[in-house]
């Protein structure tokens, strides 16, 4: 599981046009939205999810960690890239979202540890 999580974020790093800056594959600050915003607790609530679920599964909470991180990234990378362009809706890369990925997943594998004791 550990090769894949690298493997995908080898891929998605891949993707990414050499011209690419930090500056131009995050979003504005100001264009990512409140930090309560709906998207941002799909985030959180999302990577909760597939944390609990790699946990409950039996993997090892560092290969959840990873899955789960490796997700939300690729999640972002395609925002950043792929995603198609909307009018008055710039493109690229959110850290609050990113963010909320990493609570997530926390959140996660500490509920599993909490519960298994």
């Amino acid at each position: 599981m550990r090769r894949l999580s690298i493997a995908l974020l080898l891929a998605a790093a891949a993707a990414l046009p050499a011209e690419t800056h930090a500056e131009r594959f995050f979003l504005p600050r100001e264009s990512e939205g409140p930090w309560l915003a709906s998207d941002k607790t799909l985030h959180f609530a999302g990577s909760f999810a597939i944390a609990v679920s790699c946990r409950v599964e039996g993997e090892s909470e560092a290969t959840a960690a990873g899955v789960t991180i490796g997700i939300g990234v690729a999640k972002e990378v395609y925002d950043a890239t792929f995603r198609p362009a909307r009018p008055g809706v710039p493109r690229g890369a959110s850290r609050r979202d990113l963010l909320m990925d990493l609570l997530g997943t926390a959140a996660g594998i500490l509920f599993v540890r909490a519960i298994d004791r």
